[in-house]
């Protein structure tokens, strides 16, 4: 059974049907509020591509960013979320050019998510168009249609494939303020900014009151995995962040090692896959223009609405 996350039992039966949901969230002070602290907290962006706050090596920083987002973000929590912990959050910044790609991926497992769920709220502080590095979803492939256990040191279960899955994504065109909050394990990926404007936007994640954060690590050579209990901030805790998600972890306590190998698809099985995880969710297979996504409206909802499908790197300056 699902595990209940959402205070409105439509979002919550539309979220386990398509592993993410659309919904209204800032209202335009709040989004006014937030993209000013990403102003304050990165006052000269000097790089190129795409960038996680998460990601750098400044803990200070990324401290003081996550507890400004889940301050403002606090509001909409309480309003639709029941037995929940938020675990912080980090500014996300796409600058226009080549290299601003993030490549399709699944988030990691950090929660046991045969008893709760880990989601991420993405948010937009500025409109989002096809040209600016929209972020695209996978609709159906989140785990209740495929257990696999995610974390840095093992492939994804489609890698090699990547092509057949970057066909099927349907495109976030969202305004600014609107949350796609989906769960950890839903193909996600976002193409180049072609626009002329930067593109900000936030990542957050909340979890089931009480759940064990957990961290994978691979043994090498063998095909087992060993697990570590960890502390809700703990992905804010690399000191350096592409090296040390690569070893064993400095952090956390281990609780064992566990037998796991990676289900492996070939090509024609895979796209099997995909068109049994889409078309669960409500979508049809990819044969036409992208169209905006659809936000469910919280104040009397439409029959259209409730039955539509709707469609985290930077060393920043320190504050």
């Amino acid at each position: 059974m699902a595990t209940t996350i959402f205070k409105n039992p439509e979002h919550q039966a539309l979220f386990n049907k398509q592993g993410f949901i659309v919904l209204p969230f800032l209202s335009e002070d709040e989004v006014q509020e937030l993209d000013g602290i990403f102003d304050r907290f990165h006052p000269d962006i000097q790089a190129k591509g795409f960038f996680s706050g998460s990601y750098s090596a400044d803990f200070d920083y990324k401290k003081k960013a996550s507890d400004e987002i889940v301050r403002v973000f606090s509001r909409r929590y309480a309003e639709l979320f029941v037995n929940y912990t938020p675990f912080g959050g980090a500014f996300l910044c796409k600058i226009p050019g080549q290299n601003s790609e993030l490549s399709a991926h699944q988030d990691w497992t950090i929660v046991d998510e045969t008893q709760a769920v880990a989601l991420n709220c993405w948010v937009p502080l500025c409109d989002i168009t096809p040209e600016n590095g929209p972020l695209m979803i996978m609709p159906g492939s989140h785990s209740d249609n495929l257990k696999v256990v995610r974390c840095p040191t093992l492939p994804f279960f489609f890698s090699g494939n990547e092509s057949l899955v970057l066909n099927e994504l349907e495109p976030m065109i969202v305004k600014a303020g609107t949350a796609v909050i989906l769960n950890q394990s839903v193909i996600h990926f976002s193409p180049n900014n072609t626009s002329n404007q930067v593109r900000k936007a936030i990542t957050a994640g909340i979890k089931s009151a009480g759940a064990q954060m957990v961290f994978h690590y691979k043994v090498p050579d063998t095909d087992s995995l060993e697990v570590f209990e960890q502390d809700d901030d703990f992905l804010i805790r690399f000191d350096n962040f592409f090296s040390d998600i690569g070893q064993r972890p400095k952090q956390g306590k281990s609780i064992g090692i566990i037998p796991y190998q990676l289900p492996k698809f070939g090509a024609d099985e895979l796209k099997t896959l995909l068109t049994q995880m889409k078309t669960k969710a409500g979508f049809e297979m990819r044969d036409k223009e992208v169209i905006e996504a659809p936000v469910i409206s919280e104040a009397k909802p439409s029959v259209f609405e409730r039955l539509g499908r709707f469609f985290g790197l930077l060393n920043y300056s320190k504050p």
